[in-house]
C-alpha cells in the first residue's frame, strides 16, 4: 500500500514539476551557427531595479545601480553586446546551446523570471551523394545503393526526389541494362536547407562495390579456357626441347644423359630432331646388356 501510495506521489512529483518547467520555459529558440541573439528584459528600465542573466547555472551579467555590467571570465569569448539593460549574444556557435535565463526585480515587487532555451544548428552548406553499383547477372539487372551525405550535422531531415519519393539518407533501386535515373537528394534541418542531383545508369560491367561472387559467369569461361591452353602449350614446349639445349654440359639432366650405344647414335642420326626422349626409347631395341629402362 506504502509502496503504490509513495509510486503515485514520485509520478505526480515529476509531472509537477514538468509543468513548472514548461510555464517557465516560455520560449523555445532555434538558431544557425553565426547568427545573434537578443536577452531583453520584459519590464522597462524605469521598472527594474536588479536584473540577472544566466545560462545554465552560470551568470554572466548583472544589472543593478542603473549599470549593466558583465561577469565571468571570457564566458563568451567578448561575443556580448550591451544595448542599454539588455544583451545581444553575437556569432552563436554550437556550445552556446543551453537555457538562458533573466530574472527581474523591481521597486516593490519581483517579477517573473524569463526562460529562453535556446538551440545553435549548423547550416548545411554542401549535399553529395555517395553510390554502389552491382551487376546482378542472373536477373539481367543492375541495383544501386545510395547513400545522401551531410558532414559536420546531426538532426538532418532527408528527402529523395525525381525518380522516385522517399526519406532517409540511405536508397536502394533497381534498373534494367541501358536504362537510367535522376534522383534529388534534399537535406534539410531547422535552420537550413540544401540539395543536390545525381545520375545512375545500368550497365552491363563490373560497377562500384561488386565482388567476385557478381562476375559474369562468361567471363569466367575465357579465363579458365585460356588458362588451360597456357598451360597446355608451355607443357608441349618443354617436351619438344631441341638438339642444342641437350649438348650443353651445363643444362644438361638426368633424362637427357644417355649416351650408350646404340641410343646415342640413333639420337644423332634420327631424322626426327626435337621429338621426345620417352619416343626416342621406345624405338630403341635393348640388348640384356644395356640398361633396361630410361631411369636406368
Amino acid at each position: 500500500m506504502n509502496t503504490t501510495q509513495d509510486f503515485c506521489c514520485s509520478i505526480f512529483g515529476i509531472l509537477f514539476f514538468l509543468l513548472v518547467q514548461g510555464l517557465c520555459a516560455e520560449s523555445e529558440v532555434h538558431k544557425a551557427v553565426g547568427s545573434s541573439l537578443d536577452l531583453i528584459p520584459d519590464q522597462s528600465k524605469t521598472e527594474l531595479t536588479y536584473v540577472r542573466f544566466k545560462i545554465n547555472d552560470t551568470v554572466f551579467a548583472d544589472y543593478t545601480k542603473n549599470e549593466l555590467k558583465l561577469l565571468g571570465d571570457n564566458l563568451f569569448a567578448q561575443r556580448l553586446k550591451i544595448n542599454d539593460i539588455s544583451i545581444t549574444v553575437i556569432n552563436l556557435q554550437l556550445q552556446d546551446s543551453g537555457l538562458f535565463s533573466i530574472t527581474q526585480e523591481g521597486h516593490t515587487m519581483q517579477y517573473e523570471t524569463k526562460f529562453i532555451q535556446l538551440h545553435v544548428h549548423d547550416i548545411i552548406k554542401s549535399v553529395t551523394i555517395q553510390h554502389n553499383e552491382t551487376w546482378l547477372q542472373s536477373k539481367n539487372i543492375c541495383t544501386f545503393h545510395l547513400q545522401c551525405l551531410v558532414f559536420d550535422n546531426v538532426n538532418t531531415f532527408y528527402h529523395w526526389s525525381g525518380y522516385l519519393n522517399s526519406y532517409g539518407s540511405h536508397l536502394n533501386i533497381s534498373l534494367t541494362p541501358e536504362v537510367s535515373a535522376t534522383l534529388n537528394c534534399t537535406a534539410s534541418n531547422i535552420v537550413s536547407v540544401n540539395y543536390t542531383t545525381k545520375t545512375v545508369k545500368c550497365s552491363e560491367t563490373l560497377g562500384p562495390g561488386m565482388s567476385f561472387g557478381f562476375f559474369p559467369n562468361y567471363l569466367l569461361l575465357v579465363l579458365i579456357v585460356g588458362g588451360t591452353v597456357c598451360i597446355s602449350v608451355a607443357i608441349i614446349g618443354v617436351c619438344r626441347t631441341g638438339k642444342g639445349n641437350v649438348e650443353s654440359e651445363a643444362e644438361i639432366t638426368v633424362y637427357e644423359d644417355i649416351n650408350a650405344e646404340p641410343v646415342a647414335k640413333i639420337w644423332s642420326d634420327s631424322s626426327i630432331i626435337g621429338i621426345c626422349i620417352y619416343e626416342v626409347v621406345e624405338d630403341v631395341s635393348l640388348t640384356s646388356n644395356l640398361p633396361q629402362t630410361v631411369y636406368d
